[in-house]
């Protein structure tokens, strides 16, 4: 028996943009009855208030010919550009609504979480809802009860379950919704980014609860924004644009697609562990080692260095207490620190840092570290005091988590 539980074939979703619904049938039928016999629809026209200014219609696809097969147990995000079609298509799968061209089949129970409130009768009690979820899921109602005790605990409204859910906030919609959605067993669980509204507290349960839901063998689609979450709980990444899939990869390997195509200063700095994204870390790490080695002086952090030929940057300085005597008495071109430390990063190579060194070992600098973004340490010290034991024992590489 396959195992495949979703499988998309050449879906496509059209919205026809500047047509107005009718209120009455009988208008419906005269716009419908128009457009055949290829007469102007008497009712396209909107007032602007001095005249009826007639309604520029066109054909708007938010999905077009997108396929693909999802199989049980796996893990998938949705990534995409804010109008890509990301919510159409959880909602074609959702069968919220219908497509336009292509067929999605579909193996299991489904519960969708798209937005706030979505499936709530704002008139019913938050107790009510959970059992109308439940219900429209085809579970008994005693499988229900046997799980209401787990909802409500996740959901952290146990106080206002009595109460219409219409006055609930988003949040508490939210934490409801989707404490529904992930208790009540679902084959295929699709979430929209709709978790973001929780503070991070309960973004970090829900993502937690996403990975055990996933180890039972629930299929799980999920759109973020968060390349650091599809990482963790994704095992394949979709990526959507214009409507159709660019990228259907492995997680890592969809989510730098993503990045690189949103033309950040540096994409993989998204990702937390890259070592783009590990240039704070690693000016932690040589402060804590800096003071932990010398006794006194002063640690600066980004600091501007005037050379004789212009500003030279340093990500780390330390500079001893004799140095500080000095640049109060006479501070003319005598103000780089005693350590220079520089971090070599995506806009800041070694080769601009070796363009440095020189002026700064001019300026008054002892010694220059260079750091790669993997923690590896190079020393270079001043010539002019190599006969000077260096301040202490520096490790080739830095201790990084």
């Amino acid at each position: 028996m396959s195992d495949v539980v979703i499988q998309a074939e050449k879906l496509g979703k059209k919205y026809r943009l500047g047509t107005l619904n009718r209120k009455m049938l009988g208008k419906e039928i005269e716009s419908w009855w128009a457009r055949r016999c290829g007469k102007e629809d008497p009712h396209s026209y909107i007032h602007d208030g001095s005249r009826n200014v007639p309604l520029k219609s066109y054909d708007f696809w938010a999905l077009s010919d997108v396929s693909f097969k999802i199989r049980r147990g796996d893990a998938i995000g949705i990534m995409g550009r804010n109008g890509s079609g990301k919510s159409t298509l959880l909602k074609l799968l959702s069968r919220i609504t219908a497509p336009t061209t292509g067929t999605a089949k579909i193996k299991g129970h489904i519960a969708s979480l798209l937005e706030v409130g979505t499936g709530f009768h704002n008139e019913l009690t938050g107790r009510e809802n959970v059992f109308l979820n439940g219900a429209i899921l085809g579970m008994k109602r005693h499988e229900i009860e046997e799980r209401y005790g787990e909802i409500v605990q996740f959901s952290e409204v146990e106080k206002f379950m009595e109460t219409p859910v219409k006055r609930y906030s988003s949040g508490m919609r939210v934490r409801l919704a989707f404490a529904v959605a992930a208790h009540l067993s679902p084959e295929i669980l699709i979430l929209d980014e709709v978790i973001a509204v929780g503070d991070a507290k309960f973004q970090e349960k829900c993502l937690k609860k996403i990975e055990a839901t996933k180890a039972l063998g629930t299929t799980v689609m999920m759109v973020s924004h968060s390349a650091q979450s599809v990482l963790e709980y994704c095992n394949r990444a979709i990526v959507l644009e214009g409507g159709r899939i660019v990228a259907d990869a492995g997680a890592r390997e969809g989510v730098e697609f993503y990045l690189n195509m949103l033309d950040l200063e540096q994409p993989m700095a998204q990702i937390a562990g890259h070592p783009s994204a590990r240039h704070g870390e690693i000016i932690g790490a040589i402060s804590a080692l800096l003071l932990s080695n010398l006794k006194g002086g002063s640690l600066v952090i980004s600091c501007p260095v005037q050379t004789n030929d212009g500003i030279r940057q340093v990500d780390v300085g330390w500079v001893s207490d004799i140095r500080l005597r000095t640049l109060e008495r006479s501070p003319a071109y005598s103000a780089a620190p005693d350590i220079c430390v520089h971090v070599v990063s995506p806009e800041r190579s070694v080769t601009d840092i070796d363009q440095s060194i020189p002026r700064l070992f001019k300026s008054g600098a002892v010694e220059n570290w260079i750091c790669d973004l993997r923690g590896n340490l190079v020393v270079h010290r001043n010539r002019a005091d190599i006969h000077n034991s260096s301040f202490f024992q520096v490790p080739e590489k830095l201790n990084l988590n």
